[in-house]
């Protein structure tokens, strides 16, 4: 159970009115050292555990006493506090898949079931868990730390491990806290992740390198959630200008792949300029790497046409290219920005839909 291991400690809710499929359900975890199990024999007892223990991970049966599956799971994923707790329906009702996955089941597994097919559902579903309580714990950290909080760091260099480790679609989640700091429009990473892919294909990115641009795109101003909200008012301060190195630097222990080698790229660079006029080191020309010119180029488009905390005053598409094409040689690489130009209305198409 290694896999499970490296998840630290946590707690497994296992609801079955069977007793011998109870017993079987939580004997499939015995040589895993770091989980707390707890029974209960149907909804009713399951929802008094709930309330008193903080659950991770739910195993559920259908078909039991007083309070049947399909209660217990409706009440749990109606309610704030326990919605975000995955349940895995483990049942012989195979025709309740439907019914289960609409009232917000997270998987569904059938009896009988191999062992060690329920262990890996249950690590994938605790890893996405594991994520998701690191985004509460840096949201919390960024409202009551300073930048320079090291508790703050250590809670955003591990997300972004679990990140890399798991679903690239996760970097979203990531990113929306980031530019949530700055940012006002909840489809920001996902705008600015089409912006850029597009970008990428028309200037002759491989389709690996356009698809990592994408997820790179949701963390590029990660720095951000380093920086206190009382400087981020505008974006020529000291201080604000601080967010690209503070953004790679909770990449510097991560364990370097494609994906997060562009990301540092992109997060340290995506602030200078063709002509050596940007930040932090006044790189010019072909020194700055293309990925990082790409996420310059549309991260300039974007807070000319969204409101940002340090830029309210938002242009229409059309201005906003009038403005982009002055910038050429100076701001951005000229092929670079030919290319935008001559395909701008496919880029004004995802704005408008993603606005």
């Amino acid at each position: 159970m290694k896999k499970l291991e490296e998840l630290g400690e946590f707690t497994l809710l296992s609801v079955e009115d069977d007793a011998f499929n109870q017993e079987l359900a939580t004997a499939t975890f015995d040589d895993a050292q770091n989980i707390n199990i707890y029974q209960a024999s149907d909804g009713e007892e399951g929802l008094k555990l709930v309330e008193k223990y903080p659950m991770d991970i739910i195993l559920l049966d259908l078909m039991m006493p007083n309070m049947n599956g399909l209660e217990f799971l409706e009440k749990i994923k109606k309610h704030p506090k326990y919605s975000i707790i995955p349940v895995i329906v483990v049942t012989s009702k195979s025709e309740e898949k439907t019914t289960t996955y609409k009232l917000g089941a997270d998987d569904f597994i059938s009896k009988p079931y191999n062992p060690e097919e329920l262990k890996l559902r249950v690590f994938n579903h605790l890893r996405v868990k594991k994520f998701y309580d690191l985004m509460h714990n840096i949201k919390d950290n960024s409202k009551s730390r300073t930048k320079d909080s090291p508790d703050n760091l250590c809670y955003l260099k591990e997300a972004v491990e679990v990140i890399d480790n798991s679903q690239k679609q996760l970097l979203n989640k990531l990113g929306n806290m980031a530019h949530e700091n700055g940012y006002h429009n909840e489809n920001t990473s996902k705008r600015l992740g089409e912006y850029a892919k597009l970008l990428g294909h028309l200037y002759g990115l491989n389709s690996i390198e356009s698809d990592n641009l994408y997820y790179t795109m949701s963390i590029y101003d990660i720095g951000l959630l380093r920086i206190p909200k009382e400087y981020l008012t505008s974006e020529d301060s000291k201080i604000f200008k601080t967010h690209t190195e503070l953004g790679l630097e909770i990449l510097e222990d991560i364990k370097e792949t494609t994906l997060i080698s562009m990301a540092k790229k992109v997060i340290l660079y995506h602030h200078e300029n063709w002509d050596g006029t940007g930040y932090p080191y006044k790189m010019r020309g072909t020194e700055i790497p293309i990925c990082s010119q790409i996420a310059g180029l549309v991260d300039f488009f974007d807070k000319l046409t969204i409101s940002r905390v340090y830029t309210n005053r938002v242009m229409s598409s059309i201005e906003a290219l009038d403005v982009i094409k002055r910038e050429r040689g100076l701001m951005f690489n000229p092929e670079l920005l030919d290319i935008f130009v001559n395909n701008f209305e496919q880029f004004r198409t995802i704005k408008d839909r993603l606005s």
